[in-house]
């Protein structure tokens, strides 16, 4: 069983994913955390998680999420991801990024798209394009996974 933390889980990418893993038999969500007010049980912000899910959903809390799981998943916009994947592989936590942050390896292809520098150019040469049709057995390997957005993942389906 993989114990898995969720950083931006009240996002609707989070959502999602919270409610694709909670079906998962290796899979135990672990930590859950997204910008709040305050500290709320993930199935009160998402009611239909109610009796599936009773998880303290908390603001980030890097030493928290790091004694709660083994696999983190970012679900956090672009220009975020790049600030917060840095804390957990240095931990040797892998880390699955949900945004764009990590899938152009040149960093001034990024800069096109996203009109801000990359932040994080270190990691940004280790990640693995997430695409398990090309990249199978990087990604098994792999400690930073680019997952794919969307134009790739509509084509392949």
């Amino acid at each position: 069983m993989v114990k898995v933390g969720v950083i931006g889980a009240t996002g609707f990418t989070g959502e999602e994913l919270v409610r694709l893993l909670i079906t998962h038999p290796k899979v135990k969500i672990t930590y859950l955390s997204a910008k709040l007010d305050k500290e709320l049980p993930f199935s009160e912000i998402f009611p239909k998680f109610k009796g599936k899910l009773e998880l303290i959903c908390e603001n980030l809390n890097i030493n928290s999420a790091l004694n709660s799981a083994d696999l983190f998943f970012l679900a956090l916009p672009h220009r975020v991801s790049f600030q917060i994947a840095p804390l957990f592989l240095k931990e040797k936590k892998p880390v699955i990024d949900l945004s764009a942050d990590y899938r152009f390896k040149d960093p001034v292809v990024y800069k096109k798209f996203y009109k801000i520098a990359h932040q994080d150019k270190k990691n940004l040469k280790k990640a693995v394009y997430g695409l398990p049709e090309f990249y199978r057995e990087k990604i098994k390997k792999a400690r930073l996974i680019a997952n794919p957005g969307c134009y790739p993942t509509v084509s392949i389906l």
